[in-house]
């Protein structure tokens, strides 16, 4: 966050903000292929070495964290912000094995599920720029208005899942389909949901330490 970042300069939470720009690139990268995902290849080893790499990194900085060099009011803001972020990464993760098992039991998405989660692919996509740009402002008034911002793609993202439970229970669906546009459902809402918590975290971070 540049604003943080000049208040920070020198100093370990200066590090801390850096480094969690990296989770969110980690986020991209697999977002990226959870699209592919979507479309019919795999590559869930691919996402599960970008998670794991996400959570090299988380355990890199909350050590530092915990090492006693972070402001002591901060600490848990922090440690909260990093998971959060995490929590992105991972859920991408479980959403690309949950449509990779599916398909093992030769069972193809149906067109539906299919564009409403590349649509919901689409929004985080759209989320996760706004989180890097958030990481960016040089006020707490900009901070506010991306959060502002993601709030709105996470409700659009509200109305796509809630399409996707409709058709779950309107269409005449087999029993594993039907528990599986369920399951895409809730979890591509979850990632949204996440985008949405991290930018409540940085908006509340910078609000305790600029007001």
């Amino acid at each position: 966050m540049r604003i943080l970042g000049r208040i920070f300069k020198g100093s370990l939470e200066h590090d801390v903000f850096a480094r969690t720009k990296i989770i969110i690139d980690h986020a991209a990268s697999a977002n990226k292929l959870l699209v592919e995902t979507i479309n019919g290849e795999n590559n869930i080893d691919t996402i599960h070495e970008i998670e794991r790499l996400a959570d090299k990194e988380v355990f890199e900085i909350t050590s530092s964290i915990t090492s006693g060099a972070i402001a002591p009011n901060l600490i848990d803001d922090m440690m909260q912000f990093v998971n959060m972020q995490d929590d992105i990464v991972d859920t991408i993760f479980n959403l690309s094995r949950t449509i990779v098992r599916f398909r093992k039991t030769k069972k193809e998405m149906d067109s539906f599920t299919k564009s409403k989660l590349l649509d919901l692919s689409e929004l985080t996509n759209s989320a996760l720029v706004l989180l890097y740009e958030m990481h960016k402002v040089n006020t707490l008034a900009e901070a506010q208005r991306l959060r502002s911002k993601i709030k709105l793609v996470e409700q659009k993202g509200d109305e796509l899942k809630d399409a996707l439970l409709e058709y779950a229970y309107s269409a005449k669906l087999d029993f594993k389909s039907f528990y599986y546009v369920q399951d895409v459902a809730y979890l591509s809402d979850d990632v949204l949901d996440r985008c949405e918590d991290t930018s409540d975290m940085i908006a509340s971070i910078m609000r305790s330490i600029i007001t």
